[in-house]
C-alpha cells in the first residue's frame, strides 16, 4: 500500500495521532509544590484576555515576573475578585522554569499554582494540580482514540486496495 492509497480520513487521523503523541510525550505535567517559588505583593495591573476572557494575567508591583491564571484551574470568578480587590497583597506560587506566553510575544508569563489574598487561600496548589492533571488524562484518551481511529481507517483503506487489485 502506497502513501497515495490512503484516504482523506486515514491521512487526518494519521496527523492527529502525530500531534498529540508530541503534545503528550513533551508535557511535563505539574510541577511538585517543592519546584515552586513563592512570592507576594500589590497588582501591579491586571487582564482577562482570551474568547472567554478566562485567561487572567497579572503582575505584581514589586516583582518582574508577570503571570497567568488558566480557565482550567477554575474558580476563575473568585480568582479574578481576589485580584482587582484594592490594596491587597497577594500571594502566588509559581513555576520560574516554565512559561506560558506565545512564541510571537516575546515575554515570559508563568503559570501559577495557588494564589492566596490577604492570607486567605483563594485556590490551592492541590486543586489546582489536580484540574492540570485531569486535563492531562483527556490529551492521552484523545491520542488513544486518534490512533483507533488510524487503525480503522488503514483496515478500510487496506481492504478497498485488496478488491481494486
Amino acid at each position: 500500500m502506497k502513501i497515495s492509497d490512503l484516504s482523506q480520513n486515514t491521512i487526518a487521523s494519521l496527523f492527529f495521532s502525530v500531534v498529540m503523541l508530541f503534545i503528550v510525550a513533551f508535557d511535563n505535567g505539574v510541577p511538585s509544590f517543592d519546584e515552586l517559588k513563592e512570592v507576594s505583593g500589590t497588582l501591579e495591573w491586571f487582564e482577562a484576555k482570551g474568547k472567554n476572557r478566562s485567561t487572567l494575567r497579572f503582575k505584581l508591583k514589586e516583582h518582574e515576573e508577570m503571570f497567568v491564571y488558566h480557565s482550567i484551574a477554575g474558580s476563575i470568578s473568585a480568582i479574578k475578585s481576589a485580584l482587582i480587590k484594592e490594596g491587597t497583597t497577594l500571594k502566588v506560587l509559581y513555576d520560574p522554569n516554565d512559561s506560558d506566553s506565545a512564541l510571537w510575544e516575546f515575554e515570559t508569563i508563568h503559570p501559577i499554582y495557588q494564589i492566596v489574598s490577604d492570607n486567605h487561600l483563594v485556590k490551592s496548589y492541590r486543586s489546582i494540580a489536580e484540574n492540570y492533571k485531569s486535563n492531562e488524562s483527556l490529551g492521552f484518551i484523545l491520542l488513544l482514540g486518534g490512533l483507533a481511529f488510524s487503525l480503522f481507517f488503514l483496515a478500510i483503506d487496506w481492504e478497498i486496495k485488496r478488491d481494486v487489485d
